[in-house]
């Protein structure tokens, strides 16, 4: 890691911290607090919104990777600063809709109808200024407000997106690096820096949640990152492996509850990781458990990374079956072990 990557790290993840002992006691004043219910996986009142921490972290990163690149390249490096930019402007107006939801102020649908247009634009933005056509930025899109949602219905547990954000950040900072995007390699690292900032406060007692502020912005982040790589050629199994535990998990819980008809817009504890922790594991086992197999799945691609798609580098991916099953079933194992407990006791 060289020099300017160390210090994006390093500024991320001291500002986030510092912003978060500014932030989170306001926040706990104002009220801003998620108050424990049936559906929760805590048992204490926690100061929700703490994802302006972490926005606070990557927008002091993005600004230094900016004069960085004005001090290094002079007026030649004003062209890379609109990418920056409007990275930060995606993922503050996303953090933005996830406030509302954290104050309160905004029915769902006008979330979603945010998420949306959001989309839209940034998708239309790409298009204009590569070689993708419509129908990317209509994938693109959906892809934007798929990923937004399933970051936020995935933050329930302390410390899970949270180290689910390191890998994925860390990941697309590698392969940027691997394909000579120092730019996508620099803000990846801010997001990264900024999640190991915010870490301390989200582990085991938890002083704070990302709320629908840190969810979103996030989601979003890893959104943008996520599009870039593809419009640089990278494939798509390498930009989706640290992604692949979280679309399985939301897709799988959503099309079971479909299918016993339940209504899917009512909040529920039926998440894969959910009920790995109803079972018995605690909060950062279980967190850890998802980034380990995050950081599995992401070695598997290296392969495609390096030679691209082909018949010899397919095979490492079905092996990503098999960690979606070990995934999926290790809730059944562990409340089947556990109820063979209780009979033999």
């Amino acid at each position: 890691m060289g020099l300017e990557s160390l210090l994006i790290v390093v500024v991320a993840a001291v500002v986030t911290a510092l912003s978060a002992l500014i932030t989170f006691p306001l926040l706990r004043r104002a009220g801003i607090v998620d108050v424990p219910s049936h559906r929760s996986s805590h048992t204490q009142s926690t100061v929700r919104g703490g994802g302006i921490a972490i926005g606070c972290g990557i927008t002091v990163a993005t600004v230094v990777v900016i004069v960085w690149s004005i001090m290094e390249h002079g007026v030649f490096g004003l062209g890379s600063v609109l990418l920056p930019v409007g990275f930060l402007v995606l993922t503050w107006c996303y953090s933005a809709i996830g406030m509302s939801d954290d104050l309160d102020s905004l029915r769902p649908a006008g979330r979603l109808i945010g998420q949306v247009v959001l989309a839209l634009i940034f998708s239309a933005t790409i298009a204009m200024f590569s070689t993708q056509g419509i129908a990317h930025a209509l994938a693109f899109a959906i892809i934007g407000v798929t990923t937004v949602n399933a970051v936020n219905f995935v933050d329930g547990l302390n410390g899970y997106v949270t180290e689910w954000t390191i890998v994925t950040a860390g990941w697309f900072a590698f392969v940027g690096a691997w394909i000579g995007e120092n730019d996508l390699t620099l803000l990846a690292l801010a997001v990264a820096g900024a999640a190991v900032g915010f870490l301390p406060f989200n582990l085991g007692r938890a002083k704070a949640f990302l709320g629908d502020t840190g969810s979103y912005g996030i989601g979003a982040a890893v959104f943008v990152l996520a599009v870039w790589l593809f419009v640089q050629g990278v494939p798509i199994v390498v930009i989706i492996a640290p992604m692949i535990f979280v679309f399985f998990d939301v897709g799988l819980t959503l099309v079971l509850r479909l299918f016993r008809g339940e209504n899917i817009f009512l909040p529920h504890r039926e998440h894969i990781y959910q009920r790995i922790q109803q079972a018995g594991w605690p909060h950062s086992s279980v967190s850890l458990f998802h980034a380990a197999l995050s950081v599995l799945a992401c070695i598997l691609a290296v392969p495609t990374l390096l030679g691209g798609n082909t018949d010899s580098t397919y095979p490492a991916h079905v092996f990503w079956v098999g960690l979606l099953a070990l995934y999926a079933l290790l809730p059944l194992w562990l409340d089947r072990r556990a109820k063979k407990e209780a009979v033999a006791a």
